[in-house]
């Protein structure tokens, strides 16, 4: 636009000359009005201003002021004027100046929403904006369904729908306006993105934040961080990287002033930046790097809850639970009422299994954040505490060249149910286990029933179940105790009468076996792990089988989609007496290397696709025999149905040596779980 002084002449032919030079009032009150239905309400001002100066009383330009008043949020202004000079416009855009002034109260009300939700006032924080909303549906029923005024109250109100998390209701009018063939301005389309992203439609809400950005380079970064969002809930990781690096480029970490001399102002924006980038990394399994970013913040702003939630995150993500609740009641101590404090809390002492916690952090929130994802997700969690469960996994295996282990063909399978959860954390289960072999001599079955009771609560498991068949015959003990003493170590004792890991041959001689085992585990973090087992079978017949175990997991390779683990493992057995008619060799060693990798082959929120597989080598002595190699192929794969349901499946094959005879086995498995 020329400078507010130019002559007529610097419009071009659109402006005639007026009187003294200036430039004709009709036409440059024309030229302000166009450039306010244009967007620019700010120079339309200017003009009309310059206008009033020399026609003080053309009547396009007082509009026009008026107008402009009201669409810059000056309504109060804008209203005086329009009290002072009753411009004599048509009822259209009395319609829009009434459009105009709720318009403003919208966004007085959203900047009271953020303030009262900063100080944790979550009860009053939507009062102004509940008022907005009965306002523009009044302003509905009033306009005239086709006008000006009545389509941009329509698009106000998806603003105000998604700033009140009513994101139903905003795909509905949306879809509504789509209907209606009209065109939604961009400053309501984010709004519909949200809304879209928060119903699980995240390539709708793509494109749509896509459109923003492209209509308006410069974007909220709460747009930017919304199409970061539904990127990665797409699964386009690649993309979602690209996002994340453009936001990391144009975000600096200080805001320039025009005098240079004057002290730097910090950039908020940087903070939200530097935090979705450990989440980033918690995302795509990289939480070392996630923890070490989450620690850089917390040295930069330690009293910033947020900053010390992202610390408590990223530490649980790593297993190391005392630590994140240690973190996280620091960022209760500042404030207490912060909603993603308390959902923090409510996580850590869900993995702490503090589970009268759990449940007194959880429901206040839920009640209080009905719309809340991650509230709903974890309360929904909670209450499958008070369902049945179930869980069964089955096996069939086919061997050839061989017959002292497995025999011919075997299979076995578990199933068990489950009662819901008490308050102390107790629950009763029933379970029912079957084993088969078909060996040389003739076919071997082994069925039994059993019934337990178990405890789980702040880190630590007791059970105690009794098992026979069909509840008479040989019935037998479980016992059995395991604890975590920090987020590290944990150890675990059981003990068996009528064992389950008898050899089937020995049963079928009326033997049994009592079971004996210590383990301890030493898990550094999510990346590395090590198991030592001792273990001791006291058969029936004298016999008495030991056994030692230890292995190491490492992941070596971790990604959004990918994740790679190397486990080496040692193990021993010595048999006290030889001549048996079950396999018993007086001693065996083994030392293993497995290769194991899950590709997380498709996934849609609660819905996924995992695939499974495994390569194992090991060289393997017995005596008497020598030492042979010992080959394990598996691969299978693992579908999540439903949040609380999930099936897999496999096939695998092995090559051993067992008495100096060479065994090939193909083996198939199936199990599943879920809750009731």
């Amino acid at each position: 636009m020329p400078a507010p002084d130019a002559p007529a002449s610097a419009y071009g032919d659109d402006v005639r000359a007026g009187p003294s030079g200036q430039p004709n009032a009709d036409d440059l009150a024309g030229i302000a009005e166009r450039q306010r239905q244009q967007g620019h309400p700010a120079t339309a001002l200017r003009l009309t201003q310059r206008v009033l100066e020399y026609a003080p009383h053309n009547p396009q330009a007082i509009q026009t002021q008026i107008s402009s008043l009201a669409n810059l949020g000056a309504h109060r202004r804008a209203e005086q004027l329009r009290e002072r000079y009753k411009p004599d416009w048509p009822q259209a855009t009395q319609d829009r100046f009434e459009a105009d002034v709720v318009t403003v109260a919208i966004r007085n009300g959203t900047q009271e929403q953020t303030r009262l939700e900063r100080r944790h006032y979550y009860a009053m924080s939507d009062v102004e904006l509940t008022r907005s909303l009965e306002s523009l549906n009044a302003n509905l029923v009033r306009f005239p369904s086709a006008s000006e005024a009545s389509l941009r109250t329509r698009f106000d109100r998806l603003v105000v729908l998604r700033q009140l998390n009513r994101f139903e209701a905003v795909i509905d009018d949306y879809e509504a306006l789509q209907r209606d063939a009209a065109s939604v301005p961009t400053y309501a389309k984010s709004p519909v993105a949200d809304a879209y992203l928060a119903r699980r439609q995240p390539e709708t809400a793509a494109r749509l934040y896509r459109e923003v950005i492209d209509a308006s380079p410069q974007a909220p970064l709460s747009v930017r961080t919304g199409y970061y969002y539904a990127l990665v809930e797409s699964e386009d990781y690649a993309a979602a990287t690209d996002v994340l690096q453009q936001m990391d480029a144009d975000t600096p970490t200080w805001r320039s002033r025009p005098n240079s001399k004057a002290s730097p102002v910090p950039n908020w924006e940087r903070s939200e930046v530097d935090r979705l980038q450990v989440l980033d990394a918690t995302y795509r399994h990289h939480e070392a790097d996630a923890l070490n970013q989450a620690r850089g913040l917390y040295r930069q702003a330690p009293r910033n809850t947020d900053v010390i939630n992202d610390l408590s995150t990223a530490q649980r993500s790593r297993g190391w639970y005392q630590q994140a609740q240690a973190t996280a009641e620091l960022a209760a101590a500042y404030a207490p009422s912060d909603q993603a404090t308390r959902l923090n809390i409510a996580e850590n002492a869900q993995d702490l299994e503090n589970f009268p916690r759990w449940q007194h952090t959880i429901e206040p929130l839920a009640a209080q954040f009905p719309t809340d994802s991650a509230i709903r997700r974890n309360r929904l969690e909670w209450q499958d505490r008070q369902h049945f469960s179930v869980e069964g996994q089955g096996r069939l295996g086919r061997s050839h060249g061989g017959n002292a282990v497995n025999g011919s063909q075997d299979g076995e399978y578990q199933l068990r149910l489950n009662s819901p959860w008490s308050e102390g954390g107790y629950r009763a289960y029933v379970e029912h286990s079957y084993r088969w072999g078909d060996y040389e001599e003739g076919a071997e079955r082994h069925d039994r029933e059993g019934v337990g009771v178990e405890r789980q609560w702040l880190r630590r498991h007791w059970w105690a179940g009794l098992s026979g068949e069909h509840f008479s015959d040989d019935l037998g003990l479980e016992l059995g105790w395991s604890q975590w003493l920090d987020d590290h170590w944990q150890y675990q004792l059981r003990t068996q009468t009528q064992s389950p890991e008898t050899p089937l041959r020995a049963e079928r001689d009326d033997l049994d076996g009592r079971l004996y085992q210590a383990q301890v585990t030493w898990r550094q973090n999510e990346s590395r792990q090590a198991t030592l087992t001792l273990g001791a079978l006291d058969i029936s017949d004298g016999n008495l089988r030991s056994d030692a175990a230890a292995d190491l997991t490492q992941r070596i390779q971790a990604s959004a989609h990918h994740q790679t683990r190397l486990i080496g493992s040692l193990s021993a057995e010595h048999n006290s007496q030889v001549d048996s008619d079950y396999y018993n060799p007086e001693d065996t060693h083994a030392v293993g290397l497995a290769l194991e990798h899950d590709w997380l082959t498709w996934r849609r929120y609660h819905h996924s696709l995992t695939q499974n597989l495994s390569l194992a080598a090991a060289s393997e002595w017995e005596t008497g025999y020598g030492s042979a190699p010992g080959y394990d192929v598996t691969y299978g794969h693992t579908w999540q149905l439903t949040r609380t349901w999930s099936i897999n499946y496999g096939v695998g094959w092995g090559q051993h040596d067992y008495e100096g005879e060479r065994e090939e086995r193909w083996l198939g498995q199936f199990g599943f779980e879920g809750v009731l």
